[in-house]
């Protein structure tokens, strides 16, 4: 698949801007405290990286001549799951399960995106930047591989209310 640099940054900003979306929908539909914090912390790592995709686009779009085309092997895989994505959050009937996989499927395709696009970078930096991009996905999904496995190992801890109360209870009855 051939695109142009100004069509990879809009599709990645799109998709930082759908998982955002989808982790504060999560965060709102959990009932974990600590839960809750990660992925909102997620979320607002989704606009950080918002904000650096628009800058590196302000940046190659203030370049002379004709954007080049890239080939991005990645792509189609990125669009489809950014798809997924914006409709599992959109569904009246959240399903934590179905939003929890495709968002750590995500993160993995995010980080294979920008370390291809690094491959393609027109500095040093540009390409650390993005480089560190790909790291910063992998953790989160790292994060939400976690949380994931705690909650299909521990569903009625994790999805009930006496999450909370049980963590009061042991970091404060030793």
């Amino acid at each position: 698949m051939e695109i142009t640099d100004k069509e990879v940054f809009e599709i990645a900003r799109n998709a930082e801007i759908r998982a955002k979306e989808a982790y504060e929908k999560l965060a709102s539909a959990v009932k974990s405290d600590i839960i809750r914090d990660e992925l909102l912390f997620l979320a607002r790592e989704e606009d950080k990286h918002r904000e650096i995709i628009e800058k590196m686009a302000e940046r190659f779009q203030s370049g002379e001549g004709e954007p080049k085309k890239v080939e991005i092997d990645v792509m189609a895989e990125f669009k489809i799951i950014a798809e997924k994505m914006a409709e599992a959050i959109k569904k009246p009937d959240l399903n934590l399960d179905e939003v929890y996989e495709i968002a750590m499927e995500a993160e993995l395709v995010s980080e294979k995106l920008y370390n291809e696009l690094a491959k393609y970078a027109a500095t040093e930096k540009t390409k650390v930047l993005l480089n560190m991009l790909a790291d910063m996905e992998r953790n989160h999904y790292n994060i939400l591989k976690k949380q994931y496995d705690y909650i299909t190992r521990y569903p009625e801890i994790y999805k009930e209310e006496f999450y909370d109360q049980l963590m009061k209870d042991i970091n404060f009855n030793f």
